[in-house]
């Protein structure tokens, strides 16, 4: 197999991973664009918000808000610098967190349920 081959091969298995989680995030509350705007940062690594938002069409404040939620979502990190870098963190962590926050809000959900039971 050639080298582009190989190449070709890895993206399309790439693209299969992506779009798998992109289904799970979604399921989680992540929206379309905040998909986008990781996977932009996965595949690029650490970037300016104008750069994103630019290389991405979205508008500069929405980028900005789009940025904030994966941050808040624990899926973004903030790089301080002049002006302020935003990485990803990588699927396996970003997962993680994920699932950490659902057993969270389970078992705060259980708590509710059991002093209703009381």
């Amino acid at each position: 197999m050639t080298s582009v081959g190989v190449q070709e091969t890895i993206g399309s298995e790439y693209d299969s991973i992506s779009n798998s989680i992109k289904l799970i995030l979604k399921k989680f509350g992540t929206t379309e664009n905040e998909f986008k705007v990781y996977r932009h940062l996965i595949k690029n690594g650490p970037q300016h918000a104008n750069k994103v938002g630019k290389e991405l069409k979205i508008y500069r404040t929405e980028t900005y808000r789009l940025l904030k939620s994966l941050q808040q979502k624990g899926m973004v990190n903030i790089i301080f610098d002049k002006p302020s870098k935003f990485a990803a963190i990588d699927y396996a962590k970003a997962l993680d967190h994920l699932i950490n926050t659902q057993i969270s809000r389970l078992n705060e959900l259980r708590l509710v349920r059991d002093s209703l039971l009381k």
